[in-house]
């Protein structure tokens, strides 16, 4: 069984580390080592208990370990929720979302040096593994991180043609090893939307001021930073970063319908003024 590479430990790792920044980022009572405690728990456990001889066997043993023996899973009605995004919450509940069970096994997997991969697809965080069966072939396996459960191609197939239509076909693009930065963009854009959708609008403030630091002039963190002040009734500034996003992507329809909705913001700024 050959070793992984730096670079691919890193891959497996990064949703896990991702997670605990924005975790300790937005809640201020949690530190770093306390969150990796709880992770550190799970891989001396791991450890012991996956311990087959071929990669298909202890990949196996990891997805029962995970979703049987510990119970971790995603609830149907109450998924998309920032708690299933906060990783001390997750680990404690062992209730989470795609995105951050995906994120657990593959934490796991590079403590294992099991090769098991992102996959940023269209619906969802999917898990890719590859590795050379126990009859010697070369074989390629993608499970759903919601349950542990192995993906067929006919599944992945529908997941996309309710996504865009039927005539779209699962592409080798579709289904390709994720990069880091696609990684990031669908972590923060889900706990972006899970905290706006709960009105937590501090929070979701304090993650997109984040991201501008990185890009300061990103219109469409800027539009959202305007959406969330003028849910905070900061009129003023919501409609100098909204007017700021119809300027650089007028044809963008979000921006046609905000363009609609700036005399209702103006006149709110105005209000706001004079009282």
């Amino acid at each position: 069984m050959n070793k992984q590479t730096k670079q691919q430990k890193e891959l497996k790792q990064f949703l896990y580390k991702e997670l605990v920044r924005i975790t300790i980022m937005i809640e201020d009572d949690l530190t770093e080592p306390q969150v990796f405690g709880q992770m550190s728990a799970l891989v001396k456990k791991a450890r012991y208990l996956v311990n087959g001889e071929t990669h298909e066997q202890r990949i196996n043993q990891l997805l029962e370990l995970v979703y049987s023996m510990w119970g971790f899973y995603c609830d149907h009605q109450e998924y998309f929720y920032y708690d299933n995004l906060l990783i001390n919450k997750v680990l404690q509940s062992k209730q989470g979302m795609p995105v951050s069970l995906g994120a657990v096994v593959l934490y796991l997997a590079a403590a294992l040096d099991l090769p098991i991969y992102p996959v940023n697809f269209p619906t969802q965080l999917v898990l890719r593994a590859d590795f050379i069966s126990d009859k010697g072939e070369h074989t390629t396996r993608f499970i759903n991180p919601w349950d542990g459960q192995f993906l067929s191609f006919s599944q992945l197939e529908k997941w996309l043609e309710g996504e865009f239509g039927f005539e779209t076909t699962l592409s080798v693009e579709f289904t390709k090893i994720a990069e880091l930065n696609e990684l990031l963009e669908r972590l923060e854009t889900v706990t972006k939307m899970a905290l706006t959708r709960e009105g937590q609008y501090e929070k979701a403030l304090k993650l997109i001021e984040y991201r501008l630091i990185f890009t300061p002039d990103d219109p469409y963190e800027i539009r959202d930073r305007g959406m969330v002040l003028a849910s905070l009734d900061c009129f003023d500034a919501a409609a100098k970063d909204l007017n700021y996003f119809i300027e650089q992507c007028p044809e963008d329809p979000s921006a046609l319908m905000l363009k609609l909705e700036m005399p209702t913001l103006l006149s709110q700024t105005y209000d706001h003024k004079v009282h």
